[in-house]
């Protein structure tokens, strides 16, 4: 799973964003290699999603992230916005009740040509939409596996590059996961962050601590990055984690949340101590990582109920509320 994801600002004062929504859309489609239905309907989800943002909240955004894994391949949509909140859900999902003056088709008809569809909404605080749209209906839906995974990367404004990158392995008996963030911004960012990347799959069968020496080793020759790698041992029920740097990472488990120990310093200059720590990880606890690009004054015990939902409704109202909008921004938050 890769890509960087596409963000675009929706405001009622500007009918042409939604226009604009539905192009962005269409042209990720198309580069994923999505048919002309397929590429219909996510056009139809976007279209009702950017609409729907305009009418009830007025401001808000939309953002796209395409994916492939193990031959698969899909779109993800978020709307996001700091609204009024949706009253009653199922109210809402139903054809033809409106509270805007709208047809009132517009929640039903995402659903129905999503994937997966969820919806998490506080009275007050905003409502974060996700629907998944898969490249092939004959695809298995990635979500009926025993994992569910989502990611934000967006770059800082001005940058076509993220000086961020992100990746992760998986197989029955272990997850492995890493977030990099290059030193600053732009392509020499870009550099090391991928560099940290590549040799994470090359030594992917160590341990994080291993993996972080490598790593370590590695990006001497670029600018250097701060660096996070997880793993967590299914059976076993064990998270193993090993950071150097400001990436961000905690586990949480029931609305409580236990943050990860990472050391000071910068992969591949200088790092005080490459150390690991382990950590209990128990049946529907999530990892979240990110970048800086965050503030991390976030905690999941004021939004109730978010931690059950799927992965990228957790990343969608994060990244909403805490983004810094100054600097390249990627989060990552899986579930096993």
């Amino acid at each position: 799973m890769s890509h960087l994801s596409r963000i675009i600002p929706i405001s009622p004062t500007d009918s042409s964003q939604t226009g604009n929504a539905r192009r962005q859309a269409l042209s990720l489609a198309a580069a994923v290699e999505f048919d002309e239905l397929r590429q219909g309907q996510l056009g139809i989800i976007v279209t009702e999603a950017a609409r729907n943002i305009a009418a009830h909240a007025g401001h808000g955004e939309i953002i796209l992230s395409a994916w492939t894994y193990d031959r698969i391949a899909g779109i993800d949509m978020l709307a996001l916005d700091k609204g009024d909140g949706i009253q009653d859900v199922s109210a809402a999902l139903t054809d033809g009740y409106s509270t805007a003056g709208t047809p009132g088709n517009g929640l039903g008809a995402m659903s129905r040509l999503s994937g997966t569809f969820q919806i998490y909404t506080l009275p007050g605080s905003g409502t974060a939409v996700f629907a998944r749209v898969l490249r092939k209906a004959e695809e298995v839906e990635v979500d009926s596996q025993p994992y569910r995974m989502s990611t934000i990367a967006i770059p800082t404004g001005g940058e076509s590059v993220s000086g961020d990158a992100w990746s992760w392995e998986y197989s029955p008996e272990r997850s492995l996961y890493i977030i990099a963030d290059g030193l600053g911004h732009g392509p020499l960012a870009a550099e090391a962050a991928i560099e940290a990347v590549r040799v994470f799959h090359e030594c992917s069968q160590f341990s994080p601590e291993r993996i972080m020496g490598e790593i370590h080793g590695a990006l001497g020759k670029t600018r250097g990055a701060a660096v996070s790698v997880a793993e967590i041992l299914h059976e076993k029920r064990v998270l193993n984690y090993t950071g150097a740097g400001n990436i961000v990472a905690a586990i949480c488990t029931g609305g409580k949340t236990r943050s990860l120990v990472s050391m000071n310093g910068t992969v591949g200059h200088a790092v005080g101590k490459i150390q690991q720590f382990s950590y209990s990880w128990e049946q529907e606890s999530a990892l979240i990582m990110h970048s800086d690009g965050l503030a991390t004054r976030w905690n999941v015990e004021q939004y109730p109920g978010l931690t059950s939902r799927h992965p990228a409704l957790l990343a969608g109202v994060l990244f909403r509320d805490f983004c810094r909008r100054r600097d390249d921004a990627t989060i990552l938050v899986s579930r096993i």
